[in-house]
């Protein structure tokens, strides 16, 4: 990895902390004023915004992503986190087979490290590839410093290109699509565009496989990005399910063209 474009990379990343902090001295000067109240309400609204920029997968506050495709194409993208799975992933690559559907697999570095031959069928089936991290600290990776999180995201790249030289992940998803105030900047520097969905079932923690697919289903449009997971107990039924939904569409489901651009309401500067 460039040590230049990493180090220039980490100094951007911690700038950008500098703002998040900046409130911090007003309100223990409000504090020390005797103004509580004004010291509350400035303390709660920058709260607010770093937990619904963080914890709001879709929320662009810190950095640019993509959220849909463009309706005009008439197309769906059918995205499959977590894997490559042992079990899963090979029938899963059978089902889209039989339905004449293309995805992008978003892989977990240590996983595709354990099973390089998975990563590979999934590109020989005209599959493609994202970055997921490199570990899937699910619960941890929005609370990651600089320096961690470009290791996660830096380290996954370095692992998938590694399996495969000629199809170097695009995209890049946060896991759980919990991110931070830089991590679309470290995404963006490594030459990957952060992704999200529009349309999920909540299949990672669910096993209702009706509700899941129902939710889909009410937000299956031209443009929608569906996502579903790999190993979870309804992973293959889901993963069928689905599949026949989005044939019955009568949308086309193939990998995103070569040049996705960001849409204008997904800017954010």
């Amino acid at each position: 990895m460039n040590e230049a474009l990493r180090a220039t990379s980490l100094r951007r990343a911690y700038l950008r902390c500098i703002p998040a902090l900046a409130p911090v001295p007003a309100v223990a000067w409000l504090a020390w004023r005797g103004e509580t109240l004004a010291a509350v309400l400035l303390f709660c609204t920058v709260l607010t915004i770093m937990t619904v920029g963080t914890l709001v997968p879709r929320c662009a506050i810190f950095g640019r992503m993509i959220r849909t495709l463009p309706p005009e194409g008439k197309q769906v993208l059918l995205t499959i986190d977590d894997g490559p799975h042992p079990q899963h992933t090979p029938a899963m690559l059978d089902i889209l087979d039989q339905h004449g559907i293309k995805a992008i697999f978003f892989l977990v570095g240590d996983r595709a490290a354990r099973h390089p031959e998975l990563v590979r069928e999934i590109v020989a089936r005209g599959h493609e590839i994202g970055n997921h991290s490199q570990t899937h600290p699910a619960g941890t990776f929005w609370m990651l410093r600089p320096r961690a999180m470009w290791r996660e995201i830096a380290t996954c790249q370095e692992t998938l290109t590694a399996i495969c030289p000629e199809h170097a992940p695009r995209f890049f998803r946060p896991p759980a699509g919990h991110h931070n105030l830089f991590a679309a900047l470290l995404a963006r520097a490594l030459g990957l565009k952060m992704m999200m969905w529009s349309a999920r079932g909540f299949d990672g923690v669910m096993t209702d496989v009706p509700a899941i697919t129902q939710r889909i289903s009410r937000r299956l449009k031209a443009g929608a990005i569906v996502l579903i997971h790999e190993g979870t107990p309804v992973a293959i039924e889901v993963a069928q399910t689905v599949a026949g939904m989005l044939t019955a569409s009568g949308l086309k489901c193939d990998t995103p063209p070569d040049m996705l651009a960001f849409s204008d309401d997904e800017r954010v500067t």
